[in-house]
């Protein structure tokens, strides 16, 4: 009876050290900078990003007044760790008067120009003017409690002092996929 005991504390205890090394895997592994190459801090350096951006959703057809785009690309495996936070963004959105725009970056691959990662945001005021252009949030999980954009949100539907062309964040360390 005393070896069966040792014998299954051996097997909890083994059990035990698999899940905190595969939980630690999956909440840490793919952990990386929104901006890893740099390429959208260079953009930011040259000026006028959100300008440049927000004429370009204009010719492909897209308004920008007031909206927020969510973009995503579909073979990304952090997406479903921003589900939640995105369908909380979308319901503060559309009680802000503004509105939503799903983009995937498969079907729009020159937004892998803008944006170096995602998931992704893009927020513009009610003039079309960019508040914000990055992640939802950084850390493992993106949530509300680690969010960078809950606070902006409420510029989507109102014609405010413009924030310096906006926020471009590309300090972010999360769960992304590379766009390029």
């Amino acid at each position: 009876m005393n070896k069966t005991r040792v014998k299954l504390t051996a097997i909890a205890v083994s059990a035990l050290v698999l899940v905190i090394a595969l939980s630690s895997y999956l909440l840490y592994q793919p952990l990386m900078w929104f901006d890893q190459s740099g390429q959208l801090q260079a953009q930011v350096a040259q000026g006028q990003v959100g300008e440049r951006l927000g004429q370009w959703l204009r010719q492909k057809g897209y308004k920008t007044d007031s909206r927020v785009f969510h973009v995503m690309d579909t073979h990304c495996m952090c997406n479903w760790r921003t589900e939640a936070h995105k369908q909380v963004v979308k319901r503060k959105v559309n009680d802000s008067n503004g509105t939503n725009v799903e983009l995937s970056l498969n079907e729009l691959p020159m937004l892998r120009h803008f944006l170096p990662a995602t998931p992704a945001v893009i927020i513009f005021d009610a003039n079309s003017e960019l508040v914000y252009l990055g992640p939802y949030a950084d850390g493992a999980f993106c949530n509300t409690e680690s969010s960078f954009i809950e606070p902006l949100i409420q510029r989507v539907g109102a014609a405010a002092k413009p924030l310096d062309s906006g926020w471009v964040n590309t300090v972010a360390r999360g769960c992304y996929c590379p766009s390029s």
